[in-house]
């Protein structure tokens, strides 16, 4: 069972790097995230999850241990496979994944191509306990109230939470928070 692989980046496809380990090449799936990131002939070192099937054995790799955790915690939810897992991570890095099962957000989960809202509904029932919001500097009330504001108006979880993370500790409410973002935005 292979479980990490450090090595030269020979290759990037839409969906894999090749990395060539001590004269062997490996197809390794990764996320647009990292394929965007590294250059061909940079080394990498990658978590991997070896996928072993009847007819193929796939590899999937992630920079993080908390990415490759995820991926293992999505894979055992019914209906939810490899490429699936993938795709939910593409559109959610862990601590959005983790806000959007704490807010129970299907139509964040809508947006992966393959999973409709039964999909949705099962992933959030089945991770709910298995996996925390995180706290990333929003306590609540006027910051919780903000970033919802924001999200109404078509901000991204992650940009409404890295905006409401930059408000002054003076804002006292959501309509000022509001201002101030869009202010900013400007």
């Amino acid at each position: 069972m292979i479980v990490t692989l450090r090595g030269k980046v020979l290759e990037k496809d839409d969906k894999a790097l090749i990395l060539e380990v001590q004269g062997v090449g490996y197809r390794v799936a990764t996320l647009s995230s990292l394929r965007n990131k590294v250059r061909v002939e940079e080394e990498v070192y990658l978590r991997i999850f070896h996928r072993v099937g009847a007819d193929s054995e796939d590899l999937y790799g992630f920079v993080s241990k908390e990415s490759l955790a995820l991926f293992e915690l999505l894979i055992t939810v019914p209906s939810v496979g490899p490429r699936t897992a993938m795709g939910v991570l593409e559109v959610a890095p862990p601590e959005v994944l983790a806000q959007a099962v704490a807010e129970e957000d299907i139509n964040l989960l809508t947006k992966v191509s393959g999973v409709g809202r039964r999909t949705a509904e099962r992933i959030l029932v089945e991770l709910k306990e298995k996996i925390k919001a995180p706290a990333a500097g929003v306590t609540g009330g006027v910051q919780q109230e903000a970033m919802e504001a924001l999200v109404s108006i078509g901000y991204t979880i992650v940009q409404a939470r890295n905006a409401v993370q930059k408000l002054p500790k003076e804002t006292k409410t959501v309509e000022e928070a509001v201002k101030v973002v869009l202010r900013q935005q400007n």
